[in-house]
């Protein structure tokens, strides 16, 4: 991990085995099976994983007839997060049949105080029949379960501010847009709720920060009093659960209602 306040840290976790090695090639043999899959499909996301999303495109994995986001950080706005979930519904309606969609966004993303039982499951059930959303309690869930998060923070998850990439050049809109929060909603909301922030990196942006914009790593650490580490991850279990997206066992799961 890279910490910002030991300036700079690293501690690459590595897992490099011959099973890896077995595992990269057995995804080699798929990958075309797995293209001409999504082909007929569209995807809707949250902007949260723009980056992550993008990267499977170019890397081959993805080949959707049509890419769609949200912006970034709706969760923050809930009936903002509804109308443009349904916009861009709308919009892959275009080209994909309803069971040709696939939602890109958390169980618990949406959560309101006026309407404490709508979630995002929801929404999409109301909205057609058929449509299939990635299984997952929150976009950083499928990037890393919660097994993976234990072992990440030494059995402290519930004490991790988790971000993604995308989180990082998102958070001020979030928090001080969003939220509308002040150093003093920051300082009575972040120290002693959470140990730090861990970025889970499966795009080696570590690097980059460290070098190029130490000063947004440290005006995060300055508004949230946290020290901010990156985490090197893989992108398996997000490959995984969008792959299971396209059966119907997922397609079955995808719009309950919880």
């Amino acid at each position: 991990m890279l910490s910002a306040t030991g300036w700079p840290r690293y501690n690459r976790i590595t897992k490099a085995s011959a099973a890896q090695d077995k595992g990269k090639a057995e995804v080699g043999k798929v990958t075309e099976m797995i293209q001409s899959s999504f082909a007929d499909r569209c995807i809707i996301s949250c902007g949260m994983l723009h980056p992550e999303l993008t990267h499977l495109v170019q890397a081959g994995f993805l080949n959707p007839r049509r890419l769609l986001f949200t912006p970034p950080g709706l969760h923050a706005l809930p009936e903002k997060l509804e109308e443009h979930l349904l916009e861009r519904l709308a919009q892959a309606r275009e080209l994909c049949a309803d069971h040709e969609i696939i939602v890109v966004y958390g169980k618990k993303c949406h959560v309101s105080t006026d309407e404490p039982l709508k979630r995002v499951d929801t929404i999409l059930a109301e909205a057609g029949r058929g449509i299939v959303r990635v299984q997952g309690e929150y976009g950083y869930d499928m990037l890393a379960g919660l097994e993976e998060r234990q072992e990440i923070s030494g059995g402290r998850q519930d004490k991790i501010l988790w971000f993604t990439p995308a989180w990082l050049k998102s958070w001020k809109t979030i928090f001080q847009k969003y939220f509308a929060w002040d150093e003093a909603d920051a300082n009575a909301n972040f120290p002693g709720f959470y140990d730090k922030i861990i970025v889970l990196d499966s795009l080696g942006i570590a690097d980059e920060y460290m070098e190029q914009h130490p000063e947004d790593i440290l005006d995060l650490f300055d508004w949230t009093g946290l020290e901010v580490e990156f985490c090197p991850i893989a992108l398996d279990r997000f490959r995984h659960l969008l792959t299971e997206a396209l059966s119907p066992v997922g397609a079955g799961m995808a719009v309950r209602s919880s």
